[in-house]
């Protein structure tokens, strides 16, 4: 007789009192849901992996722009600090305490001092000045010169190194209020309640999109710029209640909605960091909470991709 595997499993029930109940299942199911979990559990790893490298990613990146802050304040200090030496130099060659060639030297090496600083600057900012000429070349000039010209050949050297150190300082300054513009900053302190996406609309059924993040907290806590700008709403919007919108630079605004008060009025020129709005559940909303977007060149993008981790 030919045996044949049965391709279904059978569990037997067998209560204390009535009928037997037999409950019959197909052979493969317990496979597919073993290899159906393991299917699954390899996604959310995966999943929960990149993630956390987008994550690490993106404080890595944080760190470093606040470095580059760090580094510009200081060494701009030192720019400054050289620039003030030129009139310093410029006595002493007047006095003619120490010998021309010598001052020769030292100005050349200062100028070189303020050069390197510069190109580090330059680097570290991500900005480019004109080109400038090299040590050896100016030094080899004014070593060709008679004596009764080398002060004003050193004069005017240092005066046209002193107008492009005053340019590249102002021009690193701009960079700074550039930093300062971009509205990384968190703008209150809470439980993230709701991110940007598709999300189950709390009012009602079905998918909604959410255009930015939502921050909840108690009443009145403060709401802070998340950057430095100029305030181009400030007032009450349909379904966001009283709101604020900040225009941060040519690219970017960010937007605080369902306030309690709004505490700056349009043309202000705030901060970042600035106490702007107190939280509150003015428009439609569900709780105490504030929703921040983020808006770049017109379109909403997610918060979570700017602000410091």
């Amino acid at each position: 007789m030919e045996y044949k595997e049965d391709s279904k499993l059978c569990i037997v029930i067998i209560p204390g009192a009535g009928k037997v109940k037999r409950i019959v299942i197909p052979k493969w199911l317990p496979k597919f849901i073993i290899g159906f979990t393991i299917v699954i559990s390899i996604f959310f790893t995966f999943y929960n992996n990149k993630v956390t490298a987008f994550t690490n990613s993106l404080q890595s990146e944080n760190m470093d722009k606040n470095y580059i802050k760090y580094e510009l304040e200081k060494e701009i200090q030192s720019l400054e600090k050289i620039s003030k030496d030129k009139d310093k130099i410029i006595f002493a060659l007047e006095s003619k305490t120490t010998d021309v060639q010598e001052k020769i030297h030292e100005v050349d090496n200062i100028l070189s001092d303020v050069e390197r600083l510069q190109k580090q600057l330059e680097k570290k900012a991500g900005i480019s000045t004109a080109s400038r000429s090299g040590g050896i070349s100016r030094k080899t000039h004014l070593e060709n010169l008679e004596s009764n010209e080398t002060l004003a050949a050193l004069k005017k050297i240092l005066d046209e190194k002193e107008n492009e150190l005053e340019n590249f300082i102002v021009e690193v300054d701009n960079r700074f209020k550039y930093l300062e513009s971009i509205p990384d900053l968190w703008p209150a302190q809470g439980r993230l309640t709701s991110k940007y996406g598709n999300r189950r609309n709390p009012f009602g059924r079905g998918i909604r999109f959410h255009k930015g993040i939502d921050i909840a907290n108690s009443y009145g806590t403060s709401i802070k710029a998340a950057g430095s700008g100029i305030v181009t709403f400030s007032g009450t919007r349909a379904g966001y209640g009283r709101t604020i919108i900040i225009k941060h630079n040519s690219e970017c605004q960010s937007l605080y909605a369902h306030n309690s008060k709004n505490l700056v009025k349009v043309g202000d020129k705030v901060e970042k960091g600035q106490v702007i709005a107190k939280m509150g559940t003015t428009g439609r909303t569900t709780g105490c909470h504030l929703h921040f977007e983020i808006h770049k060149n017109g379109k909403t993008i997610n918060p979570l991709t700017v602000l410091n981790k």
